[in-house]
């Protein structure tokens, strides 16, 4: 049967993946947060970007835990920065958000398999290598997201979402500390660790 609206209305504002690891501590605080993207098509064109809150509460992070992005395409990163990063309130509340420093990432790689057990992404970039790692993988669900059920609450979103039920975010070798929490998204309770593929977010018609 044919959908009755097969073409989404509104501008594409970019697509691709966005895997995400959120860990609290034991007062319920975040103690590190992540966000990856792989994002084949932007305005500003295709590319890959990571970022880090490996000390949330603070401006500055440190040497083992550090307030940082990586990018392969800087123009990408501040698109994302300012355009998307910026209208989720955990990410723009940081103290760090406004000065966040972005440095080159020299490698990105992908490994593991989002059917098994493990997934991970690992960003390099001079002194830094940045590993996320999600275990403990449960069965996919495909979303379809109305503003009021996204973070920036101006898109309509769609994406497979994988959630995981164990994940680690090591900075040269060293595992930040920080237990996962629970989320509510459509309607479902999953966990702050998550993988989302396939996902595009859509401007509607009527805020653009």
């Amino acid at each position: 049967m044919p959908l009755n609206t097969p073409v989404t209305p509104g501008v594409v504002d970019w697509t691709g993946e966005n895997p995400g690891i959120l860990l609290k501590d034991e007062d319920g605080n975040f103690s590190a947060m992540a966000l990856f993207f792989r994002v084949a098509w932007s305005p500003v064109g295709q590319g890959q970007v990571l970022l880090l809150y490996g000390t949330p509460a603070a401006v500055d992070g440190t040497r083992d835990a550090p307030n940082v992005m990586l990018a392969d395409n800087m123009a990408l990163a501040e698109f994302l920065k300012d355009n998307f990063i910026g209208k989720l309130a955990a990410f723009r509340n940081a103290p760090a958000f406004d000065n966040l420093p972005v440095r080159q990432a020299m490698s990105v790689r992908t490994s593991g398999d989002p059917m098994g057990h493990r997934y991970a992404e690992t960003i390099a970039g001079e002194d830094l290598t940045i590993e996320l790692v999600w275990e403990d993988l449960q069965p996919p669900r495909a979303l379809e997201l109305t503003p009021d059920q996204v973070g920036t609450g101006e898109h309509t979103m769609f994406t497979l979402l994988v959630p995981s039920h164990n994940a680690q975010i090591l900075v040269n070798g060293h595992q930040l500390p920080g237990q996962l929490g629970t989320r509510v998204q459509a309607g479902f309770e999953t966990s702050t660790a998550f993988l989302y593929f396939s996902e595009t977010w859509v401007i509607p018609p009527e805020d653009t």
